[in-house]
């Protein structure tokens, strides 16, 4: 932090000014407009120019004073903002706050907005499938705030695990809290890079219109009360109803099972072959943030995913009424946001505009919306018909001039329109009668900035010039003059024109209050829009990818028929092979084969299956029964997490400690190869021991994946596990080609093809015979004794003889038949002499 008492010299008047207003927001990046620019300086201008880009100049390069900087056009500054907020800044814009002619000295100024992560300045510079919540809490509950679209809710949690999973899930963008929660918060994992706020202000300063918040708990009024300190009362308008939810409604899906399914990021860290990106086929924006919300929360209430069940399978069986709606939801764009930007201070009538279309869209698919206020839609129509009738058809490209307020409609504007337009021809009248008057044919009426309309004359004619005339300026090639009657019309003019746009922004004003009045009616549309959107998108893909309807039972049987990967089968130009698997309550399948076989995106494909069976969309099936099921857990692959010091063996068996903690018997458990990251026996007694657990205390439906064959003879002590594994075909020579089918199989895997895999993944012929090599002594060996054999134990000499034959062993010999192949020149070969060839070949090699 800087302050005018640093030992930096005299200042100037302007950089005192600003000083003055940066002690005020020392942890905010001041930007500070002067002239056409907002402009940064010292530690801001540092922070800010790599940021965004920008190069990083100096004030006074010539003088000590070099004060660094960089700034942007007035004109060109959300994207820049929106940038340092999403670096995690915050932002406070200083703007002159007086007409700069008009200013006696120094112009002044103020700063007009505060700005962070959750309160942004230009909504639309925000990923639309995105939200943007900020977030607080107490000791009972969570809450989110999301200003660019009047969301806010709570839940009820019950410790801080329910909070971390909650931060987790919806990725706030800053956490407000008080003082003396600011280093518990920083404790926390997962908030490295958010934007972290104190804000101690009480609620009950806030005027009585928020007086509905008062019941609601600390971590809402906290959040409130911060909305209102940074915006004012505009944020009242745009907020929706408060929702109060509970994590107990929802099926929990852990963080793991959201990375390792890969549902709203893929593992290379984009949306491209996620869950969510696959099954998107909402038109609106309000619509694909709602499926996302479907998908981070599933519903565990049979009833309500039934309903949604329904409306999908009504939509289905009117396709042309169904292409019909989705093409009016294509024009819908961010309603909410819009709404936000239009009630913001910075909103000009292309906003307002916009709005508009996109609430005819809305209106224009309501009749297919179910249980909507009439009053709500009547209140809309009204004002969005108020609107159309007061704007122009095509607004003009500079607002600041006016032009967009159709005539007929206010007598004074008409006024002042008709005398604005009449104007030049009453310049043009002046002109003629003063060329006539004075005999002066160069004479013309012209107009700038400084001086406003003067007469010019040319040098060669300035000794015509009437006394009357008054110099103003003298130019190398002509003279510039006034008249008392120029001076008149001006004056009649340049303040038609200014009255013209000074009323013009009193009427957008007054449009922008008829929108707020109905701002309740458009965010409750808008959920209706969105639910609509969302629910009629299901029924599009489900005629698209042939997805069926999903049953649900009491028992606990999971049975799903020809099932498919929706994400695999989507992007791959393959037919995608599908899988039929059945399992009772508590029953584990138990999936062995070798790597590259399926058994992942099996068992990703029946976690995804029951996820999107939860959130009542049809699934790519041919037919399915499912329970509701309370949580998902996955434990697939593994993740290093070096800078917490975590190995991956650590990782992995935090994450199976958790799901043998959480999980219950209505949970559905993914676990894939655990054990692998320790040694053999370590890892196979471990994998043992953990699902044994599962069947005799958790009882959980799980599919368990292994590399260890000895497992697949629990099912004589445990009837609830049921072997089953993934096919493949052996082909070629010595059956050392492998064919993979995909398919699912009852009964253990014969073993793991694990060479096999290994040279189909390119490893060197070397690599691929000696592995071969120890792998036949080992097995020979375990036949044979019952002492562990160490591989270093073997002479290669050893390997070599009891290897394959020595065509095979590990130093290749060259045969005499390479040097003639090597010999032959093909250009010379007729097709005759390249069969005789060939053949003579064939006869050494037999």
């Amino acid at each position: 932090m800087h302050s005018m008492s640093d030992s930096r010299g005299k200042l100037t008047p302007l950089m005192q000014q600003y000083w003055e207003v940066k002690d005020q927001h020392p942890d905010k990046i001041l930007m500070f407009r002067m002239g056409d620019f907002f402009e940064m300086f010292h530690d801001d201008a540092k922070t800010a120019a790599p940021i965004l880009d920008i190069a990083l100049t100096a004030r006074n390069k010539k003088s000590s004073d070099d004060t660094p900087m960089c700034g942007m056009p007035h004109f060109s500054i959300a994207t820049p903002i929106s940038k340092l907020l999403a670096a995690g800044y915050k932002v406070a814009i200083c703007d002159q706050v007086e007409d700069p002619k008009l200013a006696k000295g120094l112009v002044k100024r103020a700063v007009t907005r505060i700005l962070s992560p959750g309160m942004v300045f230009d909504p639309e510079t925000l990923d639309q499938l995105e939200t943007n919540y900020m977030c607080s809490y107490d000791s009972q509950s969570v809450a989110f705030l999301e200003a660019t679209t009047g969301e806010v809710f709570y839940y009820v949690v019950y410790g801080p695990e329910e909070r971390q999973k909650l931060f987790n899930l919806l990725n706030p963008v800053e956490i407000v809290v008080s003082s003396r929660e600011k280093s518990q918060i920083m404790k926390t994992q997962g908030i490295e890079g958010l934007c972290v706020t104190v804000y101690d202000v009480e609620f009950h300063e806030l005027n009585q219109s928020w007086s509905f918040y008062s019941d609601a708990p600390e971590s809402v009024q906290r959040l409130v009360s911060y909305a209102h300190y940074m915006q004012g009362e505009e944020v009242l308008s745009v907020l929706q109803k408060l929702e109060r939810r509970t994590l107990q409604s929802f099926m929990e899906l852990s963080p793991t099972a959201v990375q390792h399914l890969e549902l709203f990021k893929s593992y290379r860290g984009d949306k491209k072959g996620t869950l969510l990106q696959t099954v998107n086929k909402t038109k609106s924006a309000i619509g694909a943030r709602l499926l996302k919300r479907w998908m981070q929360f599933p519903l565990m209430d049979q009833s309500e995913i039934e309903k949604r069940q329904e409306q999908v399978a009504y939509w289905m069986k009117d396709p042309l009424r169904l292409k019909e709606m989705r093409t009016a939801f294509s024009g819908m764009g961010d309603v909410e946001r819009r709404l936000s930007k239009v009630l913001g201070p910075q909103s000009l009538v292309r906003d307002l505009v916009s709005l508009c279309h996109s609430l005819q869209a809305g209106l224009a698919v309501t009749p297919f919306c179910s249980e909507v206020e009439s009053s709500s839609v009547e209140a809309v129509t009204q004002v969005v018909e108020k609107i159309q009738s007061t704007l122009v058809d095509e607004l003009p490209s500079n607002e600041k001039n006016g032009g967009y307020i159709a005539k007929g409609l206010f007598a004074q504007l008409d006024e002042y329109i008709e005398l604005s337009e009449k104007g030049q021809n009453l310049l043009k009248d002046l002109e003629e009668r003063e060329r006539r008057a004075t005999g002066i044919t160069t004479l013309k009426v012209k107009y700038n900035n400084v001086f406003g309309y003067f007469l010019e004359v040319t040098k060669a004619q300035s000794d015509k010039v009437p006394s009357h005339y008054v110099r103003k300026q003298t130019l190398t090639n002509a003279e510039r003059f006034l008249t008392d009657e120029l001076k008149v019309l001006e004056e009649k003019l340049l303040s038609a024109d200014a009255k013209r746009v000074q009323l013009e922004q009193r009427i957008f004003q007054d449009l922008k209050k008829s929108v707020q009045t109905v701002s309740v009616d458009i965010l409750n549309l808008s959920r209706k829009w969105a639910e609509l959107d969302v629910l009629s998108s299901f029924s599009w893909l489900a005629i698209e990818r042939k997805y069926r309807r999903p049953e649900f039972n009491s028992s606990g049987v999971l049975d799903l028929q020809l099932s498919r990967h929706p994400v695999v089968e989507a992007d791959s130009i393959e037919t995608f092979v599908p899988n039929s698997l059945s399992l009772k309550k508590g029953e584990c399948l138990l999936l062995t084969g070798p790597n590259m076989a399926g058994k992942s995106t099996l068992m990703r494909q029946v976690a995804v299956i029951v996820i999107l069976a939860q959130m009542g969309c049809f699934v790519p099936v041919e037919s399915a029964q499912l329970p509701i099921y309370d949580q998902v857990f996955t434990r697939i692959g593994a993740t290093d997490f070096l800078s917490e010091g975590l190995s991956t063996f650590m990782v992995e068996m935090k994450e199976t400690a958790e799901m043998l903690d959480r999980a219950t018997d209505r949970s559905l458990i993914v676990l894939d190869e655990v054990g692998r990251g320790t040694s053999t026996y370590d890892g196979m007694s471990l994998a043992q021991a953990i699902l044994e657990y599962l069947i005799e205390k958790v009882g959980a439906t799980s599919l368990f994946a292994t590399h260890y064959h000895e497992l697949t003879q629990m099912d004589y002590r445990y009837p609830q596990v049921k072997n089953a594994h993934m096919s493949i075909r052996e082909t070629g020579d010595k059956m050392r080609d492998l064919v993979f089918l995909y398919t699912l199989k009852e009964g253990p895997a014969n073993k793991s093809y694990g060479i096999h895999v290994a040279q189909l993944a390119g490893l060197p012929k070397k690599v691929i015979r000696r592995a071969e090599v120890l792998l036949e002594n080992l097995e020979s060996f375990q036949s044979t004794s019952s002492d562990q054999l160490s591989l270093l134990q073997i002479p290669v000499e050893d390997l070599e003889l009891k290897g394959p034959e020595s065509k095979d062993s590990i130093e290749v010999q060259d045969h005499p038949l390479v040097s003639q192949i090597e010999s032959v020149t093909l250009q010379s070969l007729t097709p005759l002499d390249a069969l005789n060839l060939i053949a003579d070949w064939q006869k050494q090699l037999l």
